[in-house]
């Protein structure tokens, strides 16, 4: 078996929530930990059609990244860290989490 090469950190999201209000959250959520959105695309098309990927940078200047992923038809959010990433990355990654979390329960 082949080792990881990075870590998920799921995040809960409320019954019934919608695209749009997971990309507003993830927009608020970036801004309250200190992140700009430096990419938005989807991922893996093959394995997560329809998905909303995000990369999240402190820095244009600074090395590494954290992404997110929000995949509607499963009603997933998951950041993912990769083991090689900076340790800014590692230590932000929670940051993220709890203001993505913050923002989620504005919603109900």
């Amino acid at each position: 078996m082949k080792p990881k090469k990075s870590d998920d950190i799921f995040v809960d999201l409320p019954e019934g929530v919608t695209r749009s209000q997971v990309v507003n959250v993830v927009e608020r959520a970036a801004k309250a930990a200190g992140l700009y959105i430096s990419h938005i695309g989807s991922y893996s098309r093959k394995k997560y059609p329809n998905s909303v990927h995000w990369h999240f940078k402190r820095d244009k200047a600074e090395r590494g990244l954290i992404d997110a992923t929000y995949w509607d038809a499963k009603s997933l959010l998951w950041l993912m860290i990769r083991h090689r990433e900076p340790d800014w990355v590692k230590e932000t990654a929670p940051k993220l989490k709890r203001a993505l979390q913050q923002e989620l329960k504005t919603l109900s």
